[in-house]
């Protein structure tokens, strides 16, 4: 019998026709219906250095500035020193004529800083005339909440950026003893300490430049570590989506401690494990993920 007429005679035996016809639809009704993956993005466990720092600004300064005084009262003379000029130690800047011609003279060999007087004329002893500094010489100063402040300490290492060039690395000098109150632009009252930073100045970096500080109060070599973007909660502990055989499944994680966008993990995960970061509403315990 030929295959032809195999296949007729199958196709004449209802039960087997009736049968083929069901699986047919059943076939198709799966492929319909069967949900695709879900497009995620996934991440790889690894162990690495974990830093748990703080983020503040911070304002660059001269280390040591000197504010010229007039040293009696009188009448000034013009002052033909702007800022940016350099001075000598002991260098005339200007006169005060009191019965007799008074030298002005600059206490430190530096660069004019601010000219708080220019024009002739009257002036009392004691009234500032211009600031001198050394601009070879600057610190960076970052005012930080006393909360967090008690996690840092001198010699700490600091990460500088946002000053308009490249990344640049400094160390913690010292951490002022005393609080201040400073409102924040929500017009709440904050507690803040001031940390002075020492770094090496570039050239195109001067007085008063806005930069951003990373301060580093901790570093641990060698941790598991994974995104905050990959956990949720889960009543009162963590959890995240492992990818087991590409399909999304639920774990409980403990969590050391955060800092930035990195977790550092105790448990839960472990080395090589494939996460989903930031999970939607789409995963599921189960679904399938690509």
């Amino acid at each position: 019998m030929s295959f032809r007429d195999t296949v007729k005679k199958t196709w004449q035996n209802r039960y087997l026709r009736y049968g083929s016809i069901i699986a047919a639809l059943v076939i198709v009704l799966v492929i319909f219906y069967r949900k695709p993956p879900v497009p995620t993005e996934i991440h790889r466990v690894s162990r690495g250095t974990y830093e748990a720092f703080i983020e503040e600004d911070g304002i660059t300064r001269v280390k040591e500035k000197f504010t010229v005084f007039s040293p009696a009262s009188g009448v000034l003379m013009r002052v033909e020193k702007h800022a940016g000029d350099l001075l000598k130690k002991n260098e005339i800047i200007t006169h005060v004529m009191l019965d007799y011609m008074r030298p002005v003279k600059s206490p430190v060999a530096g660069t004019v800083l601010k000219v708080h007087r220019e024009s002739e004329g009257p002036i009392e002893m004691g009234s500032p005339i211009m600031d001198i500094g050394d601009t070879t010489k600057l610190e960076i100063v970052s005012e930080v909440l006393t909360r967090d402040v008690v996690a840092l300490k001198a010699g700490n290492d600091v990460f500088i950026s946002g000053w308009g060039g490249g990344p640049l690395a400094g160390k913690i000098r010292l951490i002022e003893p005393a609080a201040f109150t400073k409102i924040s632009t929500l017009g709440v009252e904050e507690q803040r300490v001031r940390v002075l930073v020492d770094f090496e100045r570039p050239k195109d970096l001067g007085e008063g430049f806005q930069v951003r500080c990373r301060l580093i109060a901790k570093r641990k070599e060698n941790s598991l570590t994974l995104p905050v973007g990959a956990l949720f909660r889960e009543g009162n502990t963590w959890a995240l989506y492992r990818v087991v055989k590409q399909r999304a499944v639920k774990a409980v994680v403990k969590i050391a401690e955060s800092s930035g966008n990195m977790a550092l993990i105790e448990s839960g995960v472990t080395e090589g494990d494939e996460v989903v970061l930031f999970p939607g509403e789409k995963i599921r315990d189960g679904v399938k993920v690509k």
